[in-house]
């Protein structure tokens, strides 16, 4: 695969689905047989359980406004792995935490890493993303408006997750983010849009909250999840139909790969 891919994921509120993007992203650039480093500024840490590989940002560094070298030393391995990868490829995820969005996209600005990443034969990649919560939804315009001031070589890219509902209906009024339709109509065409097709909680969660990430689980044998799901009496599932709800997660875990790599503009696999 040509070139490398600098990729943030951000939202402005949690549990919005940043972390199964993470890590839908680093799996589809492995499949790519792309070489990738993950980095975390999450605090829960809950990418870094799953993956194991994963460089831990010092958040409490993100939040020394005392210390003007704080978030230099926080990212410091960040920018090691930038100057890695130009010199000899690789790709960059970077997972963060609601809490820290604006911090991220302040270092990413001030160390110009949007020019870095271009000058160095790479692809910055902001991912913003969100539900159906309104809240969320107007982070979302707030901080792709930040992103495109700060970080003007980025590529924003919209992560719609539709886990709840759908995000932005046929009908939807961009009054409701506080938004003239002409800025929103602007905003919107000037990003890429990747869909998360909804998934029923009481099947994705179970899962979700083990711990196991998505290779583990779709190789795993059935036997081993009848537990993660309980029958109408409360009793753990049989064998055959933990494997069929196995196969439907495993379905929609490829479609995402599927709508995340044709947003993001990644190669296609041989």
């Amino acid at each position: 695969m040509q070139g490398w891919y600098f990729i943030v994921v951000l939202s402005a509120i949690g549990g919005q689905g940043k972390t199964l993007f993470s890590e839908l992203v680093a799996l589809i650039l492995r499949s790519l047989g792309c070489n990738v480093q993950i980095f975390s500024a999450d605090v829960q840490q809950r990418l870094a359980a799953k993956l194991g590989s994963v460089t831990t940002i010092d958040t409490d560094l993100l939040d020394a406004p005392d210390d003007p070298l704080a978030l230099l030393r926080a990212f410091s391995p960040l920018s090691h792995a930038i100057d890695q990868a130009a010199e000899s490829g690789g790709s960059i995820v970077l997972d963060t935490a609601a809490t820290w969005d604006v911090p991220v996209v302040r270092f990413l600005r001030d160390m110009g890493l949007d020019k870095v990443v271009a000058d160095g034969g790479g692809q910055m990649i902001v991912a913003l993303v969100t539900t159906s919560n309104r809240d969320a939804m107007r982070a979302l315009a707030t901080t792709t408006d930040l992103v495109r001031a700060a970080l003007p070589l980025a590529r924003p890219v919209w992560v719609l997750n539709e886990r709840v509902g759908i995000v932005f209906p046929a009908d939807f009024d961009p009054g409701l983010l506080d938004l003239e339709p002409e800025h929103f109509a602007k905003m919107r065409a000037g990003v890429s849009e990747i869909v998360l097709p909804r998934m029923d909680d009481r099947l994705w969660q179970p899962v979700d909250r083990t711990g196991l990430n998505l290779v583990n689980f779709v190789t795993a044998d059935p036997t081993k999840l009848v537990a993660l799901w309980l029958d109408a009496a409360g009793r753990p599932l049989d064998r055959l139909s933990a494997a069929a709800v196995q196969r439907r997660i495993a379905s929609w875990i490829a479609k995402m790969m599927e709508e995340a790599s044709r947003g993001l503009r990644f190669p296609q696999a041989d």
